[in-house]
């Protein structure tokens, strides 16, 4: 598909991403209505279509999808006997699959495991089922959940976020349904405000995106969670590996019973997913050997 370009045009790389991911996206959610698991389309494939005037201005790399948590596994499985190619992710209810050449990113929960209240049932329930533009039956996210889905998006990611991620939450606070009490309201409702005001703070201060300053001042003139906004911004003072982040971010929601499970759940999350990779590796490194068979010398 050649370098991802974000000139704020039209490309043909950008428009042939979008044909494959679109082709993709088809193929998983066909694969996946036979097991009845619905599915969730967000970020790049759905934004592209509803904030932006030719498509082909968004650069996409890679299909969103989220899952309702009790389908997980049933989706693994599916995964695995259409030949996709499967790579568990360290967190609990996340993988990667490789379909037709392009990653799939699959996840269950708004943001890293523990961080949010809302859940993908809760997201799925209020959300729009579409047949078009994918040729295929699916559910388009309500846009203020959608909204809240990308600000949790950046905050994951320590505020280190592409340019097109950071256009799309430009251009989503324009839409004509975006509703500032809305949004406040379910992040409130989702133990997240104090991430909702840290990311419209950022994005209204160093973004270009004043209309989030509305957002933030809605929130309050002081996190909600004094506590959250700390660690998160000592976390990002720190200098300390994205990674780590895999047990910072979820302990950093409004309730601190949340807090506590989200590190549990991010500690059970990485040791069940270091221990796959090296079971994978050990499994392998055995296939080979035994495909090279016993060491034959000559010798008696």
């Amino acid at each position: 598909m050649g370098t991802t370009d974000f000139s704020r045009r039209p490309t043909t790389a950008n428009w042939l991403a979008h044909v494959k991911g679109a082709r993709v996206f088809r193929t998983v959610a066909t694969a996946l209505a036979v097991r009845s698991i619905p599915v969730l389309p967000i970020k790049g494939l759905v934004t592209a279509r509803l904030l932006y005037d030719d498509a082909a201005l968004r650069p996409i790399r890679d299909v969103d999808i989220r899952l309702r948590g009790r389908d997980f596994g049933a989706s693994m499985r599916v995964a695995r006997a259409c030949g996709w190619g499967v790579q568990h992710v360290v967190l609990v209810g996340q993988a990667v699959w490789e379909v037709e050449g392009m990653q799939v990113d699959v996840k269950c929960a708004l943001g890293p495991p523990g961080l949010c209240a809302t859940s993908v049932d809760e997201v799925m329930a209020r959300a729009e089922s579409r047949f078009d533009p994918f040729d295929v039956a699916h559910l388009e996210p309500e846009l203020n959940d959608h909204a809240l889905m990308l600000v949790l998006n950046v905050f994951k990611d320590g505020l280190r976020s592409t340019p097109w991620g950071v256009e799309d939450l430009r251009r989503i606070v324009q839409h004509e349904r975006f509703d500032v009490e809305t949004l406040v309201e379910r992040a409130h409702a989702g133990c997240v405000a104090t991430a909702l005001w840290i990311v419209a703070g950022w994005l209204a201060d160093t973004q270009e995106a004043p209309g989030w300053r509305l957002v933030k001042d809605r929130i309050g003139p002081r996190p909600p969670s004094e506590r959250a906004a700390a660690t998160y911004s000592l976390w990002r003072r720190s200098g300390i590996p994205r990674r780590v982040g895999h047990f910072v971010v979820p302990t950093v929601g409004d309730d601190p019973w949340r807090a506590a499970a989200g590190l549990a759940l991010a500690t059970a999350g990485l040791a069940r997913g270091y221990g796959l990779r090296l079971a994978t590796a050990i499994s392998d490194r055995m296939e080979r050997l035994g495909r090279r068979g016993p060491n034959r010398t000559g010798g008696i």
